[in-house]
C-alpha cells in the first residue's frame, strides 16, 4: 500500500511539474552580445576636464558573425554580458527632434561611414591633411565625434593628441552636411501593432521588410484557431521583402491577441545600426561601426475583440418602434427559474470556470495522497 501512494505522490509531481514547464514562456535567442576583447583607443580629455577611455568593441550579430562598434552614449558603461537589440534611432529619447540642420543619426552614420575602420587608416588620415595616423588615434577621434554629435560632448583642444584633435574635427565638420540618411532596419514587419474589432476579413497586412533577398521565416504565437496566410489565402511559413502577410482567425473565436515572429539568417547589417540594451538593459547603446550579416528579428501584435459598442440591427428597430410613454411601469414580478433555465446558468458557469476548477482539483488530489502518505507512514512507525 506504501509503495503504491508514493508512486501516486511521484506521478502527481511529475504532471504538476510538466505543466509548469509547458505554461513557461520560451526564452529569447535571438539577441547579440559584446564579444572578447576591445580594441583599446587613446584616452581623450573633455573640455569639463574630465579623461575618458574609448574603444571599438566587437559586437556578435549572429551565430558565426560579429562586426565592430563604436559606444553611442556616455551615460552608461558597456557592460560586456548585457544582450543587445537591433534597435531604431525614433525609440532614443535626445537624438531625434533635435534642434540641428542635420540629424544626429544621420551625422553618426556619416562618421561611422567615413571613419576606421571602415576607411583604412592611411586614407584617413590623407583625408584629415595627416601624415601619419595610428590605431589608438584613429578610434579616440571617431568614438569622440560620435559623442559630439550624439551627446553634444565637446573635447579639450589643448589637452588632446593634435592628431586625434584633427582627426575629430574633421569627422564632425563634414558631417553637418551628411545626406546618407539613417539605415533601414535589417528586417522589420510593419505596422507593428494592429487592432481591430469584429474582423470579418484577415487581419493585415503586415508588410514585411529585409536588406536582405533570403527568405525569412514566420511564426504565429498565442492565438488558438489562428493562421498565417498571403493575400490569396494560402497558408505561408516563409516570406520575403516586400511581402504582405495576413492573420486568418477561426470566425468562432471572437476575441484574442497574436504575435508575429519574422526571423532572418546571414541577413546584410549596414553600418550605423543603433544597438539597445534587451529588454531595457541600462547599457550603453553600440553604433556599428562596418557592414556585416546578422541574424535578425522582428515581431507585430494582432488583437481582435467583437465589436460591442454596436447594436444589432433587431434592437435598433424595437428601440425605434416603441411609441414614448408617461404612464409608469409596472413593477417587474420575478419569475422562478425553471429546471432549464438553472441548467443553462450553471452549464455557463462551468465553462468559464472549467480552467481553474481543474487546477484546484488537481492540488486538492495532491493533498488527500500526500495526507496518506503520511498517515500510512505513522502507522508503519507505531507498528
Amino acid at each position: 500500500m506504501t509503495a503504491i501512494l508514493r508512486r501516486c505522490a511521484a506521478l502527481l509531481s511529475s504532471a504538476a511539474l510538466v505543466g509548469a514547464m509547458v505554461s513557461a514562456p520560451a526564452a529569447a535567442e535571438d539577441f547579440s552580445r559584446v564579444n572578447g576583447t576591445p580594441v583599446h583607443g587613446a584616452p581623450v580629455v573633455l573640455d569639463t576636464g574630465d579623461e575618458v577611455p574609448t574603444a571599438l568593441y566587437g559586437l556578435r550579430v549572429g551565430e558565426h558573425g560579429a562586426v565592430h562598434a563604436y559606444a553611442a552614449s556616455t551615460d552608461h558603461e558597456v557592460q560586456g554580458n548585457s544582450a543587445y537589440v537591433e534597435s531604431g534611432w525614433d525609440g532614443v529619447e535626445g537624438w531625434s527632434g533635435t534642434p540641428q540642420e542635420t540629424d544626429p543619426s544621420d551625422r553618426a552614420n556619416w562618421i561611422v561611414s567615413n571613419s576606421y575602420p571602415n576607411v583604412p587608416l592611411a586614407e584617413l588620415a590623407r583625408e584629415a591633411d595627416l601624415p601619419y595616423l595610428d590605431e589608438a588615434e584613429a578610434v579616440a577621434a571617431t568614438q569622440s565625434a560620435l559623442w559630439r554629435v550624439l551627446d553634444g560632448v565637446e573635447l579639450s583642444l589643448e589637452a588632446n593628441e593634435p592628431d586625434v584633435v584633427d582627426v575629430h574635427e574633421h569627422l564632425v565638420g563634414l558631417s553637418a552636411e551628411a545626406e546618407l540618411g539613417e539605415p533601414a532596419a535589417s528586417v522589420d514587419v510593419d505596422p507593428a501593432h494592429l487592432e481591430l474589432s469584429s474582423p470579418d476579413e484577415p487581419l493585415g497586412p503586415l508588410e514585411l521588410s529585409s536588406t536582405g533577398d533570403e527568405a525569412l521565416a514566420v511564426s504565429l504565437r498565442g492565438a488558438p484557431e489562428s493562421w498565417l496566410v498571403d493575400a490569396d489565402g494560402e497558408q505561408v511559413d516563409a516570406a520575403r521583402d516586400g511581402d504582405q502577410v495576413y492573420l486568418d482567425v477561426d470566425p468562432d473565436v471572437s476575441s484574442g491577441v497574436a504575435t508575429l515572429h519574422v526571423r532572418g539568417d546571414g541577413v546584410p547589417l549596414p553600418e550605423g545600426q543603433l544597438f539597445t540594451g534587451r529588454d531595457g538593459v541600462s547599457t550603453t547603446p553600440l553604433i556599428t561601426a562596418e557592414p556585416g550579416t546578422a541574424t535578425s528579428t522582428a515581431t507585430a501584435t494582432l488583437t481582435w475583440y467583437p465589436d460591442e459598442a454596436s447594436p444589432s440591427p433587431g434592437a435598433e428597430a424595437a428601440t425605434e418602434s416603441e411609441p414614448p410613454t408617461d404612464e409608469a411601469p409596472e413593477p417587474a414580478v420575478a419569475e422562478e427559474p425553471t429546471p432549464e433555465k438553472v441548467e443553462h446558468v450553471s452549464g455557463n458557469r462551468l465553462a468559464s470556470t472549467g480552467t481553474w476548477l481543474s487546477g484546484l482539483l488537481v492540488i486538492a488530489g495532491a493533498l488527500v495522497v500526500s495526507g496518506l502518505l503520511i498517515l500510512v507512514l505513522g502507522r508503519k512507525r507505531r507498528s
